[in-house]
């Protein structure tokens, strides 16, 4: 799947959680569950080579230089392209359900073998991971091409 792969190359040299000094994991958890499927390799490698500096970071000045923008973008393309991205959400969750259940989700999700459900914090309430993964599917769709 190309979006397995795409995002296994622009978080490999992620270390896990438990390597991470406390004081760097808003920044890890950033990079891994934060930043949009569609940002640069550039991008996840710049803030992937500094938390392996192990050195006290601004994360509200991070935030403001490399995501925001990477947000307000992606609101935009979301808007302009909103039935389109309701056809995509429900043709992915179908693919999802039929591929993967939510267990299965979850087991490849603790086991960093699925990047599927990672922008979990989009969303306020308990969501399925299948629902995440669907939404995170027809994001990446939509804004790749």
């Amino acid at each position: 799947m190309e979006f397995e792969k795409e995002m296994r190359l622009k978080l490999k040299n992620l270390p896990d959680h438990k390597e991470v000094k406390e004081k760097l994991k808003p920044l890890r958890h950033l990079i891994s569950h934060g930043l949009l499927e569609t940002t640069s390799s550039k991008t996840f490698k710049t803030l992937i080579d500094l938390l392996l500096k192990k050195e006290l970071i601004n994360l509200p000045t991070i935030k403001k230089k490399y995501l925001i923008p990477e947000l307000k973008k992606e609101k935009e393309i979301l808007s302009k392209k909103k039935k389109e991205f309701e056809a995509l959400k429900k043709s992915a969750g179908k693919w999802i359900e039929k591929n993967f259940s939510e267990d299965k989700l979850k087991e490849l999700w603790e086991k960093h073998q699925s990047w599927l459900p990672r922008r979990d914090m989009l969303y306020k309430n308990k969501t399925s991971l299948q629902k995440i993964a669907a939404d995170t599917l027809a994001r990446f769709k939509l804004i790749k091409d």
